[in-house]
């Protein structure tokens, strides 16, 4: 056995630990142009517009690019001849996970050379045409203003507007150098999207429990990261003033995804993946709806592990048996969505249920490169998707 750590080199987390932190952090690589990857709403907050005003006053000079929601690639490139012209010493992201994906992926197009989206997806873990090398690239530093945890990962995505598939990279080098957790930059999160995200870091603490390849640490902390969010989510939806609940809400999310290469997501992100890039729902709206389903689903192969769920949030009784515990677990992931009042069908974002078969094909190629095992197990898989995906309607 081996655990790989992804080279991430330190977190800050705290109260202004960006406004306190930030240059010191730049100016250790005697860095002087910096890429911002962002969105255009964050360019009117309050946070950011502090944060630019700090980094030119320190004779940071900076380009500012804007990605949104689910990366399609035309906008993700659409400014490339103009920041290859800026030669930037290092990116910055500064949002949710799409801001976030940008910048990994623009770091390996600048790495590799890539001229454009046709060069791009050969790189793709679905193609697997070329492989990156990725042996001199830009140091990338993330500010997340959500839960998604994007931050922590080696691993972002790009949406074809041509086929509609969302294209899936991964390399180490791509994963962020430095992270900034500070609550300061999500008070002008909007709501849905802050407690949507919060949702989807549950989920990646919920798929981590069950991966078919467990270890003992991302197991540990993914029970932590359900601890803190089943507790702060509401706190911080019944109060979006309150700082600390929304440090200890993005505390459980890097708990969530904590070097995610050493596990494998399950179906309710190859789920989300395709229903977010075909409809253009939210990654956090996807897991509202997907994560209780897929919970269910899995029960019978997962009880142990589901069963941990209801020990860890404190509703196990002693007369309990595991089977008990673990059908539990479902109901009580459900009762948190509701709790936070997010929508978490399919028709809430006008789906037609005659639409659910054309995107059934994308999530079971979506499966398969995942290669999960509890997953690909299934008997008639296109068939229980197909009926999943019309439960959730």
């Amino acid at each position: 056995m081996i655990y790989q750590y992804l080279p991430v080199e330190r977190i800050h987390y705290g109260i202004n630990c960006v406004e306190e932190q930030l240059v010191n952090e730049i100016t250790k690589f005697n860095g002087k142009k910096l890429l911002i990857v962002t969105t255009n709403s964050l360019l009117k907050t309050k946070a950011y517009n502090q944060m630019l005003d700090t980094l030119h006053a320190n004779q940071i000079e900076t380009y500012v690019t804007c990605s949104k929601q689910h990366v399609p690639g035309t906008i993700l490139l659409k400014d490339l001849t103009d920041i290859r012209q800026f030669n930037p010493e290092l990116i910055l992201s500064i949002g949710g996970g799409s801001p976030i994906d940008a910048a990994k992926i623009l770091s390996l197009v600048l790495a590799e050379d890539i001229q454009s989206e046709e060069e791009l997806y050969p790189f793709s873990e679905n193609r697997k045409e070329k492989v990156p090398t990725m042996s001199e690239y830009l140091p990338h530093i993330a500010i997340p203003t959500t839960l998604s945890a994007s931050e922590f990962t080696s691993i972002a995505g790009t949406t074809n507007e041509k086929d509609h598939v969302k294209y899936k990279f991964s390399h180490l080098n791509m994963t962020p150098k430095f992270v900034f957790l500070d609550p300061v930059f999500t008070t002008e999160t909007p709501d849905w999207l802050w407690i949507s995200t919060g949702i989807r870091a549950v989920d990646h603490a919920v798929e981590t429990l069950y991966t078919p390849v467990p270890n003992p640490i991302n197991t540990s902390l993914a029970l932590q990261a359900l601890k803190k969010l089943y507790e702060h989510l509401p706190r911080s939806k019944k109060d979006p003033t309150n700082l600390e609940a929304r440090l200890e809400c993005q505390v459980g999310a890097w708990l969530s995804l904590f070097s995610v290469v050493n596990i494998k997501l399950g179906l309710s992100h190859s789920i989300g993946h395709q229903i977010g890039a075909t409809y253009d729902i939210p990654h956090g709206m996807t897991s509202a709806i997907m994560l209780p389903h897929v919970m269910k689903f899995l029960l019978a192969r997962t009880t142990n592990e589901q069963a941990q769920i209801t020990e860890a949030l404190g509703f196990s009784k002693e007369a309990n048996t595991v089977a008990d515990n673990a059908r539990i677990a479902p109901t009580l992931i459900n009762g948190l969505i509701q709790e936070l009042e997010i929508p978490h069908r399919l028709r809430d974002f006008d789906v037609s249920k005659e639409s659910i078969p054309l995107v059934v094909k994308n999530i079971l190629t979506d499966i398969r490169g995942e290669d999960n095992s509890f997953v690909l197990g299934t008997d008639d898989l296109k068939e229980k998707i197909t009926s999943l995906l019309e439960e959730v309607w």
